[in-house]
């Protein structure tokens, strides 16, 4: 999202809308196996401890191997953690298949069957997904223009955060997490994502995570903002008191890429 893109959707949420679940973090770690060092070898994810707001939207920022991917994995069930707690809704992910199903992940290999026709895809998906919306995923597909008769691995790469972005829209899921998911689209299919996206939360106000190292692209549409360096939470509260806290006097406020910047490179550097 270029930075001329503006929304306004604090004050467009209409009321009554109960909006998506808090999800908690406590002391949540993960440590990938590795050779030599045991099962619990190089560190991933350290001892993150934060609130998500339900019904908000929170972009978690960080530079590549910062842990983004692990953290929403994690939340998402996919990776059981080393240690800590992880609740939806006050309900554990993990073992919980009602829970697991309130929450998708999108960006990554893992969300798609490769080397099947896309329609089993969304097939899946609409088997475990309560809220799955076959109509409007094909909708998505015509919009996005990808083309139904074909595999994710003939894709690319463009067309298959389209995909992605086609399941993450359809599944209609309380808690949606977005890893990098607009990498390789193009300007005005990412413009139309971005506006499909904002639509859907002034709808139905699920808790929305999104994670990219291009602070540029979602600045815009973040209210709180987690900020991982090296495997570590280094900043957390709203996108708002974050660039106040980092803005320079006589400068105005400063915009979310510079304060970004100014974390991890001046406070952690």
């Amino acid at each position: 999202m270029n930075s001329d893109y503006h929304s306004d959707k604090s004050d467009a949420v209409p009321e009554g809308i109960p909006g998506g679940p808090v999800v908690e973090l406590s002391g949540l770690a993960y440590r990938y196996a590795s050779s030599g060092k045991g099962e619990n070898g190089e560190p991933a994810l350290g001892g993150v401890t934060l609130t998500l707001r339900g019904g908000a939207i929170a972009g978690v920022l960080g530079r590549n191997g910062s842990g983004k991917t692990t953290l929403l994995s994690l939340i998402a069930g996919l990776r059981r953690p080393t240690s800590g707690d992880l609740m939806v809704a006050g309900r554990p992910v993990f073992d919980d298949g009602v829970t697991m199903s309130a929450v998708a992940l999108l960006g990554g290999p893992r969300s798609l069957i490769e080397d099947a026709p896309i329609r089993r895809s969304l097939e899946l998906w609409a088997m475990t997904r309560p809220g799955w919306n076959a109509q409007e995923a094909v909708r998505l597909m015509d919009r996005f223009e990808i083309p139904l008769r074909t595999r994710p691995s003939r894709l690319s790469l463009g067309q298959r955060s389209a995909l992605d972005a086609v399941v993450a829209l359809a599944c209609h899921c309380p808690v949606l997490l977005l890893d990098e998911i607009h990498l390789g689209m193009d300007a005005v299919i990412r413009r139309r994502f971005w506006d499909e996206l904002l639509d859907l939360y002034l709808r139905e106000r699920p808790t929305i995570v999104i994670s990219s190292h291009q602070v540029d692209e979602i600045e815009d549409l973040l209210e709180d903002v987690i900020v991982l360096h090296r495997g570590h939470l280094v900043a957390s509260g709203s996108a708002d008191d974050l660039r106040a806290a980092h803005s320079r006097p006589g400068q105005g406020l400063a915009s979310l890429t510079d304060t970004f910047i100014d974390i991890t490179e001046r406070d952690f550097s």
